[in-house]
């Protein structure tokens, strides 16, 4: 091999031309949500709200569970403690 033939297997000719990868000339845009052809505006306002309103009441149902264990944690303790004190009395 000579040694043009040699450098030009190792030069990129074109550099301006992208191979494989993602487009980086596109401007970021924001992703959009997923939205079917069959619900309307109004519907998918709706339904927005509605989870919405449905993970601020998981959460909330979340936090009731947890005050619920710590409840019965310290009732149960008590009790226990109730009973170990009517034992000494006896």
């Amino acid at each position: 091999m000579d040694r043009i033939s040699e450098h030009s297997l190792y030069t990129v000719h074109n550099i301006s031309s992208q191979i494989g990868g993602s487009d980086k000339s596109r401007p970021n845009s924001p992703k959009k949500s997923y939205k079917p052809a069959d619900i309307d505006g109004e519907t998918a306002t709706a339904l927005e709200k509605f989870r919405k309103a449905n993970r601020l009441l998981q959460k909330e149902l979340s936090v009731t569970k947890q005050s619920l264990e710590k409840e019965k944690e310290l009732t149960t303790k008590l009790k226990k403690q109730l009973e170990s004190s009517k034992l000494n009395l006896i």
